[in-house]
């Protein structure tokens, strides 16, 4: 049987394609300030820019392989892939380097790289692979569902640790994401919510800076040179743009006031020299290319590539939610970063990795091998179950 290749995804592409380059634009504009100033930038005001340049060329690079790469045979290396994610998570909290008293990073010369980044993409990559080959097994608690959330929170653990909670709840949304697609009850995942909750209330508790930041976020003005500076010049930033802000370059919250300008909070500078108008531009691209990658998932065929497709989006969507709404302050302050747009290499790389593999998967609705997945639960051809035409992700949802 000839498989049908599809075009590729250019509108997908070019969404990307502008999200990476308004974040090298705005990583130059709201860093060059404090790169000129800084003993480790050797006063260099273009340090940042070059190196998510670098990073964004090796992120292409990387996007390139996974789209050309036959994404039907990482199904083999899903298993590989979680042990060494796992491996990775642990060797960083002993051997890792140590910044601002987190261990998240294995310093390579000049080139930090976050093992948690990697443990994202295996977990989707771990979870297609499982439930599009034993998904009538994730309807039963025990056999099924127990043992696969196990998975995300394990490294959800090990990864708040760190500690890095606002990866943790990444991954965990992530995962109960992808639980739900795959067909999961929703009692199940009721019980799962309220376990995660108990355990974010477990670790806020438990670390006086997380009880800090809890304080700080629910009154910024209460300590507003302290605590609550930070959540403060965010939303300073954002409602001094108003509708068109104050000019390209323009911004005044980079010199100096707002924290992290180039990092977690640059939606705050975007904010402030675009408006709103520019805002909701940046937001429109997330939203358009969340929106193409379930769209990818529904119009594939292949139950592991239609989860993996859809995994990825959940992962991209989840993240992005985050971060805009810790800069717009729905929620406490996390450390997350915006995908494509915050600095930083190993967050850009393996997100334009995750952009491949969506590319790829569009290609093929139907992959060229002959699927007969039969699992151990009794799944017979999964590849062409396609009771109502679909994504098989939704066609088993858990009532």
């Amino acid at each position: 049987m000839v498989r049908e290749r599809h075009p590729v995804d250019v509108h997908l592409l070019i969404a990307v394609a502008l999200l990476v380059a308004c974040g090298i634009l705005f990583i130059y504009d709201a860093s060059f300030v404090r790169a000129s100033q800084t003993h480790y930038t050797h006063f260099d005001p273009e340090y940042f820019l070059k190196r998510q340049a670098m990073w964004a060329c090796i992120g292409a690079v990387a996007l390139l392989l996974a789209a050309i790469f036959p994404y039907w045979k990482l199904d083999r290396l899903a298993v590989v892939g979680i042990a060494v994610a796992v491996l990775m998570l642990v060797v960083v909290l002993v051997a890792g380097h140590t910044s601002h008293g987190a261990k998240r990073w294995f310093a390579l010369g000049p080139v930090r790289l976050q093992p948690s980044e990697f443990a994202k993409l295996a977990m989707v990559l771990f979870l297609a692979r499982w439930i599009a080959v034993h998904q009538k097994r994730l309807r039963r608690l025990k056999e099924g569902f127990i043992p696969l959330a196990t998975l995300p929170v394990l490294l959800a653990a090990l990864i708040a640790v760190e500690p890095d909670l606002g990866t943790a709840l990444v991954v965990m949304g992530t995962g109960a994401m992808m639980l739900y697609l795959g067909g999961a009850r929703k009692r199940h995942l009721a019980l799962l919510a309220a376990s995660g909750v108990v355990a974010v209330v477990g670790l806020i508790l438990a670390e006086p800076f997380r009880l800090e930041r809890i304080r700080a976020w629910s009154d910024p003005s209460h300590d507003a040179q302290g605590s609550g500076y930070q959540v403060l010049h965010s939303l300073i930033a954002l409602g001094s743009g108003g509708p068109f802000g104050v000019g390209l370059g323009q911004g005044r919250q980079k010199y100096f006031y707002l924290p992290a300008e180039h990092t977690d909070y640059i939606l705050g500078t975007i904010g402030e020299e675009l408006g709103l108008l520019g805002t909701m531009g940046v937001l429109f691209l997330f939203l358009y290319l969340v929106v193409r990658g379930f769209t990818i998932a529904h119009r594939t065929k292949d139950p592991f590539g239609s989860l993996l497709a859809s995994g990825l989006s959940s992962l991209i969507a989840v993240q992005a939610l985050l971060n805009i709404a810790v800069v717009t302050k729905t929620v406490p302050p996390t450390g997350v970063p915006l995908p494509f747009i915050s600095y930083g290499g190993s967050s850009l790389v393996f997100t334009m990795i995750a952009i491949g593999l969506l590319v790829n998967i569009s290609q093929y609705p139907v992959p060229p091998r002959a699927t007969k997945q039969t699992g151990k639960d009794g799944n017979e051809d999964l590849t062409d179950r396609r009771r109502d035409g679909r994504a098989y992700l939704s066609g088993a949802r858990g009532r």
